[in-house]
């Protein structure tokens, strides 16, 4: 047979996936849309109403009682829609209320359309225990006039009866609720969501045909696909013990390409003393992670909880404060502007008030416009604990943290700022992570549309660190709107003593497995396949970046191209030339 060159043509084409969530009350759902407006109407309730009963009180009241003092009724709208109103309140707790039987291990997803009888008033869901406990369960900001979509979850570690009932402190006003659900998970149902999601919203389908130049598929062709880089930002941070362990080096670099420096960009670490400044150390940070194509999130500009400014910024009178405020913000942000993939601007602001008090209500938003104007192109964040993490603590809840950066947008100058959403993601090593919170949070974060990024994830040592761990690893990966995790943890020997990725002798800790796991499953293997006789196959891949070799199977040649896998790649096709002798 004559051999004779012949070109190949491979055609790659991108197409989308359709997520499927299962049919059924069982298919949990993200829901952050409604969150964002306030509607005339409520939607149905969510799951049917789950557990509860007589959700949409299309039966009257039947099913609910009074809780506290007050009294309770129904209510009819104009237009005909049903609900309950808790009226005649004396006491913050009056309200209504319903028993339902929980059971330890399952995780419950709580929903509810509230509107007040006047004005604006916060409302909170709360879960009475029937040892008296009062556990926060959701929370939001109710209107009169169109109802606002409460969502909050609860994992209990008991097996009882619970009473579930709204709550707001002005007692001058009627709370006002419908379409209540409250709806069990397992933690196979959780999981199989969480696949479900990262399937679509990590991954694409990705469909390959292989053509001759004259059109005619090429089949038996071996094509190899090999991921060269993630798509989604997974990173560790970073302390200054790295400029000086080689093997800390080593185990940084082989693994992130993201990291936040623990202390060394803080203002306490390059001007400890008033007007000295030294940014020897971060300098040196940096310069090493250039060279190791590592990106780095800035944190922090300023911290606005008094206990963590440099001694001598305590002392200085307003006055003195906000020009040396300013001092610092012109510093740090120049030096650094352009090099940087976001700053966390004034860190922990719900939490701390120091500006706040100092230079008044504005010292954020004043302190934000400052960095975004020195460095346009990068991504201001906000910084906070405990806001997915704990329902128990008020201050930083996802409700407020929504407020506050309405605040910061709203400021003169600020409406064209790139905000971004810091959670941290601490969580407590004694009790396991409260998935069905920390997902009625990101819910209501989500609303923004502003991207969020889990900043300083870590576990508190404990038996289950590394279970625990996991989990809430899954859960933010796993959510649409989560768009980059750092783990504050790292080596032992380098002074992560609370959740070490590897011990003194850098060998894996628990907590290490699990994150070389995740690294490793949520990263494509290198992919060998043959195609058919069509000359094409279909793969689903992670966002990423790719290498993909075809070999022709007679001529044994080959050729390779590189593509990149993202979320917002619209349908398309590369081609790529093939010579072939056969």
């Amino acid at each position: 047979m004559k051999i004779t060159a012949k070109t190949c043509i491979l055609v790659l084409q991108l197409l989308c996936i359709l997520f499927y969530s299962g049919n059924g009350i069982h298919a949990l759902s993200y829901d952050y849309s409604a969150t964002t407006e306030c509607l005339a109407e409520p939607w149905r309730p969510h799951y049917g109403g789950g557990l509860i009963v007589n959700p949409e009180f299309n039966n009257g009241i039947e099913g609910w009682t009074v809780f506290g003092q007050g009294a309770i009724r129904q209510g009819i709208s104009k237009d005909g829609n049903k609900y309950i109103a808790a009226h005649s309140r004396t006491q913050s707790l009056d309200s209504f209320s319903q028993k339902v039987q929980l059971e330890k291990g399952l995780f419950y997803s709580f929903s509810a359309w509230v509107q007040v009888s006047e004005g604006n008033e916060t409302v909170l869901a709360v879960f009475k225990t029937s040892d008296g406990k009062l556990i926060p369960g959701g929370k939001v900001i109710a209107k009169h006039g169109c109802w606002s979509l409460l969502k909050g979850g609860l994992l209990p570690n008991f097996t009882s009866v619970m009473e579930i009932f709204l709550k707001s402190k002005n007692t001058k006003v009627e709370i006002w609720a419908d379409n209540i659900s409250l709806q069990p998970f397992t933690k196979q149902q959780w999981r199989s969501h969480q696949e479900k999601s990262i399937e679509k919203v990590r991954k694409r389908k990705v469909k390959f045909q292989l053509k001759h130049a004259n059109k005619t598929a090429l089949d038996a062709a071996i094509v190899s696909i090999k991921q060269t880089n993630s798509g989604f930002p997974f990173g560790c941070g970073m302390n200054q013990k790295i400029l000086t362990s080689t093997d800390y080096q080593n185990w940084f670099a082989s693994r992130f390409k993201f990291t936040t420096f623990t202390n060394a960009m803080k203002w306490y670490s390059t001007e400890g003393k008033q007007g000295q400044e030294n940014y020897t150390i971060a300098d040196a940070m940096v310069k090493f992670a250039k060279q190791n194509g590592i990106s780095i999130r800035g944190h922090n500009i300023l911290w606005d909880d008094p206990k963590y400014q440099p001694d001598w910024v305590k002392t200085l009178s307003p006055k003195e404060l906000r020009k040396a405020a300013a001092k610092r913000i012109n510093s740090v942000v120049t030096r650094y502007a352009g090099q940087l993939i976001a700053w966390d601007v004034v860190n922990e602001n719900l939490h701390f008030r120091f500006f706040e008090d100092k230079l008044g209500e504005n010292a954020s938003a004043e302190f934000y416009k400052k960095a975004y104007q020195l460095d346009p192109k990068t991504t201001m964040f906000m910084n906070e604990y405990n806001t997915t993490e704990c329902a128990e603590d008020e201050p930083p809840n996802a409700i407020n943290y929504k407020k506050k950066l309405e605040e910061i947008r709203s400021f003169p100058g600020n409406a064209d700022m790139l905000l971004g959403i810091g959670v941290q993601g601490r969580f407590d090593g004694d009790n396991p992570p409260d998935l069905a919170y920390m997902r009625s949070s990101l819910d209501i974060l989500a609303s923004t549309r502003l991207p969020i990024w889990y900043t300083e994830v870590s576990v508190g040592n404990g038996t289950n660190q590394s279970q625990y761990l996991e989990e809430v690893l899954r859960e933010a990966y796993s959510y649409p709107a989560v768009e980059g995790i750092i783990t504050f943890a790292g080596p032992e020997s380098a002074g992560f003593k609370e959740m070490p990725l590897v011990d003194i002798d850098f060998r894996n800790t628990l907590a290490g497995d699990v994150v070389d796991k995740l690294l490793a499953e949520w990263k494509c293997e290198t992919l060998e396949t043959i195609s058919d006789s069509g000359g094409s196959f279909e793969i689903s891949l992670f966002h990423g970046d790719y290498n993909v070799t075809v070999q022709h199977p007679v001529s044994n040649s080959s050729t390779s191209i590189h593509f990149k896998v993202t979320k917002d790649l619209p349908p398309g096709i590369v081609h790529v030339q093939v010579d072939a002798r056969f």
